[in-house]
């Protein structure tokens, strides 16, 4: 019967140890390395074409900066990551709190011994011939930990401030983000207006071309006439592939940033006119600095850093102190064994035993270890509260150099506006003057190049300050659109 239960035994705990390999052995090698897949062009466009946001344009394909800017935020990969980072402090802040939930441990193990004695000659007590021992031991045991120095109180304290200091650094990404869509909806934007201006100087050296090609069959002009109009539309021509030139690279970096194909976006897309509002007043810059101080998340994100160093000095005076638990454990122990060549042939038992009770640690000494520790930490504290100085100075120098260069392309604008209305009129002027042979050739042709460079500068002017509220949105933390002039 003895023999019996132990074939059984041994048969379902072999059998629990083949599963157990056998999972294994598909996990270790039935598994694909998930970058195995990602080898060729169609194997990217599979894997990342789809959307968390599909792209919905306005009636005419018209991209406005808002709705360019919330499929950045939706669909870029570098904001997805940092919402995941995120989630996964999130859950390291969670795990730190099980340091309060009682720890449960189960423990089992069982051997099989064979032994065979040769050439025994008076052997001792308990030396027999053969033996086949079979031993089973299973152990719960749990614990509760009551004091440790407020080292787990400040371990969770210490894992809510990683969670958000991972806040912030998802909404610095966001920041960042909102900035780069903004310099590449103007840049495109930028290369747009450019090309109406060369259109139209194409247009009007074309218009004087045809003209002066007339005058020329007809012996009024010299073909040095012809040639310079034909030159200076050639000239133009030029200007516009490198304005669509221009255009076509900002398409591709907002669409990066938007984190979707060139192919979603399509070239004939229209993006919003820039409003002909009245330029807005710059407040000072202390009014700004205030608004980074309140709302830069990468400030945030320091000043974090700083209180987890804080937390971790304080932490590190924990070992000094001792760690006590409560602890309870039971166990149970089986043991079947046969023997040969003794009086006995076979032996079994089964024992159950049940333990509680308190245990406490104290590191009395460890070669200064913990003191060594404190002056460590003490240090990081230290530099974490210069990394907090130096983040406050850096955030300055770009609220300072954002709102400088609102100033000068405001003024800009304002110059430009002007200038680009009187140029206009005295081309206009000029070319009636030509037309009636009073003025020259190269004197026609200044007077349309200052136009041409004076729209350019217009429109440059108007994008830079476009641009240059961007950059102090991003540098004061406040959004695109919730900047406040």
């Amino acid at each position: 019967m003895a023999i019996k239960y132990f074939s059984v035994k041994t048969a379902a705990h072999a059998a629990i140890f083949c599963a157990a390999a056998a999972f294994t052995g598909l996990l270790f090698c039935g598994c694909e390395n998930p970058s195995a897949s990602l080898e060729t062009l169609d194997d990217f466009h599979r894997a990342f074409s789809t959307q968390k946001t599909p792209l919905r344009l306005l009636d005419g394909n018209i991209l406005t900066l808002d709705h360019a800017v919330k499929i950045t935020l939706l669909n870029n990969p570098t904001n997805l990551a940092a919402a995941q980072a995120v989630l996964a402090a999130r859950h390291g802040y969670y795990r730190a709190l099980s340091a309060y939930a009682p720890e449960i441990n189960a423990n089992y193990s069982l051997g099989h011994t064979l032994s065979h004695g040769r050439d025994l000659k008076n052997p001792p007590v308990g030396v027999m011939k053969r033996n086949d021992h079979f031993v089973t031991n299973s152990v719960i045991h749990a614990s509760l930990l009551l004091f440790d120095g407020f080292a787990r109180e400040l371990e969770t304290i210490i894992a809510r401030q990683e969670y958000r200091k991972s806040m912030a650094a998802a909404k610095n990404v966001k920041r960042l983000l909102e900035r780069a869509a903004a310099y590449a909806y103007y840049d495109m934007y930028l290369a747009e207006e450019e090309i109406i201006i060369h259109l139209e100087d194409l247009n009007f050296q074309n218009n004087i071309l045809y003209q002066e090609e007339q005058r020329f069959r007809n012996g009024h002009v010299s073909k040095a006439s012809v040639l310079n109009f034909r030159i200076l539309a050639a000239r133009a021509k030029s200007n516009i592939r490198n304005a669509r030139y221009r255009r076509k690279v900002a398409l591709h970096a907002l669409c990066a940033l938007m984190g979707c194909d060139t192919r979603q976006l399509p070239e004939n897309i229209t993006l919003q006119k820039i409003s002909k509002q009245q330029l807005p007043i710059i407040h000072d810059d202390n009014f700004y600095l205030e608004l980074a101080v309140r709302n830069r998340p990468d400030l945030a994100a320091e000043k974090t850093v700083l209180d987890i160093a804080f937390r971790n000095r304080q932490k590190a005076c924990a070992a000094f102190l001792p760690e006590i638990r409560f602890f309870s454990e039971f166990s149970q122990n089986t043991y079947n064994a046969q023997y040969g060549g003794w009086q006995v042939s076979e032996a079994h038992s089964k024992q159950g035993i049940f333990t509680y009770g308190l245990s406490a640690q104290w590191n009395l000494f460890k070669g200064f270890d913990s003191l060594n520790q404190l002056r460590q930490q003490e240090v990081f504290e230290r530099i974490a509260r210069w990394g907090v100085n130096a983040k406050f100075l850096e955030i300055m120098t770009e609220v300072r150099d954002a709102r400088a260069n609102c100033q000068n392309t405001r003024s800009q604008i304002e110059i430009f506006r002007d200038m680009a209305q009187w140029v206009r009129e005295q081309r206009d002027l000029v070319f009636s003057e030509y037309r009636n042979g009073r003025e020259t050739i190269p004197r026609l042709n200044e007077a349309q190049s200052v136009l041409v460079e004076a729209q350019s500068r217009l429109v440059i002017s108007t994008v830079e300050f476009h641009k240059a509220a961007a950059q102090l949105a991003a540098a004061t933390g406040t959004g695109i659109p919730d900047l406040k002039f």
